[in-house]
């Protein structure tokens, strides 16, 4: 393979004294795994910081051996230079919260280019923006459901409550515990099918946030269950306000 291709990193894990094993979120190809030899060595022509969560890299894929399920990788760039969120704390909380989510619910290999062109555009607004970002990951969030296929159903009136479980509002609570309120599911329901430059708009307290954000977690989880173990959000609770 020859052409560049496109991704954004999701994950890297150090291999030995000096690799790194780097999964790459493709436009084109979906999912891709790479080994990187020698990134920790003083002389290394790609530096590990190349590879930070959700950067968006172009390479060409240096083919595969034989024997091993990983590819390698060279002529990497930055297809895009953040300005602002490396260096913004409250964005760099955000930023680490987005790659667990990502790195934790996409673990199939198929292509998925709506998804793709939704992070990419996604965190690009998110570093060009230099205010009223406090509600983007409950954006994000409630946005990777619908690309994932459990987007919360249209369903909502007056005094429903949202049922967790099935996926849309309902007149009656639940039995089971997976449930939003009515005054949360409120909430939610003037967040559905808006754009991130009107849903990072609506007027949302600390508390309110936080309550949204808890509740679309354990909606994620009951419906992506890889998402188990996902501890980032937690750190968001001094950028939510």
């Amino acid at each position: 393979m020859n052409d560049k291709t496109e991704g954004i990193v999701l994950q890297t894990l150090r291999y030995g004294e000096s690799s790194l094993i780097v999964k790459v979120f493709t436009r084109d190809f979906g999912l891709k795994s790479y080994m990187l030899k020698g990134a920790f060595a003083r002389k290394s022509k790609y530096k590990p910081a190349l590879f930070q969560n959700l950067n968006r890299i172009s390479y060409v894929e240096a083919g595969r051996q034989k024997t091993a399920s990983l590819g390698y990788l060279k002529d990497v760039q930055l297809a895009l230079v953040y300005r602002s969120l490396p260096f913004v704390m409250d964005k760099s909380a955000i930023l680490m919260f987005v790659g667990e989510l990502l790195g934790k619910t996409i673990t199939e290999q198929e292509k998925n280019v709506d998804l793709y062109d939704f992070i990419a555009r996604s965190m690009q607004w998110l570093d060009l923006v230099e205010s009223d970002y406090a509600n983007f990951p409950l954006y994000f969030t409630l946005e990777t459901t619908r690309h994932l296929g459990f987007y919360p159903m249209s369903n909502y009136e007056a005094g429903f409550c949202f049922d967790m479980m099935e996926g849309r509002f309902v007149h009656d609570v639940p039995l089971h515990p997976y449930s939003l309120d009515p005054e949360a599911a409120l909430l939610l329901s003037r967040l559905m099918g808006k754009g991130i430059d009107e849903a990072c708009r609506q007027p949302l307290n600390v508390v309110q946030r936080r309550v949204l954000l808890d509740g679309l977690i354990a909606f994620m989880r009951l419906h992506a269950p890889v998402l188990r173990g996902f501890h980032s959000h937690e750190v968001l609770r001094a950028v939510l306000g």
